[in-house]
């Protein structure tokens, strides 16, 4: 299990062809998932809470979205332009943060369906 923090609009590369990008919209943040048709892609839904009462506020979430039948990404946490989650995939599956893949990966290969999930 991988645990990451993503800003709003940087992307997590998941495998050679699954985007997990960290959106928003009006306040509240998004995950969109680019990944090939054949790929089945579900949320699990669980109620959050909110916790803290300083500056920022930050919630701990708990849903997941379920990529294919072995990898899930778990939210847990937002804060202010911050979105925490952790990846669970088997040990052969590579994820890379966007910005540090190398040319020879080539993610979100063509036909692609693109997932929205508000948080």
């Amino acid at each position: 299990m991988l645990i990451i923090g993503r800003e709003i609009g940087q992307s997590v590369i998941i495998g050679k062809n699954v985007k997990v990008t960290v959106l928003q919209y009006g306040s509240r943040p998004w995950l969109s998932i680019d990944a090939p048709p054949e790929l089945q892609i579900r949320k699990v839904k669980v109620s959050g809470r909110w916790i803290g009462k300083f500056k920022k506020r930050t919630k701990t979430v708990g849903d997941s979205v379920i990529i294919g039948d072995t990898i899930s990404v778990t939210i847990l946490q937002t804060e202010t332009g911050l979105l925490r989650f952790a990846i669970d995939a088997p040990k052969d599956v590579k994820i890379y943060r966007e910005e540090l893949c190398d040319n020879r990966i080539q993610p979100c290969q063509p036909k692609v369906h693109s997932y929205k999930f508000r948080i």
